[in-house]
């Protein structure tokens, strides 16, 4: 009777360690969406600041000679 529990058990434990390496993939999938989102926003950042940089130069270069 003990043998027949433990075989019953195993199928349990297979599925619940299924699941939990579908919730896991789940967890890492949204890590890696959230990271890419991220890595985007801040490249996006990082040419805006760029090119305010680059038009502020500009604006300085022009004004030099205007007092």
């Amino acid at each position: 009777m003990k043998a027949q529990a433990m075989r019953e058990d195993k199928p349990m434990i297979a599925d619940t360690s299924k699941q939990m390496q579908d919730e896991m993939v789940g967890v890492l999938t949204a890590i890696s969406i959230v990271s890419k989102r991220l890595a985007n926003r801040l490249s996006q950042l990082d040419e805006n600041q760029e090119e305010r940089g680059e038009s502020e130069h500009e604006q300085k270069q022009t004004c030099t000679g205007c007092s």
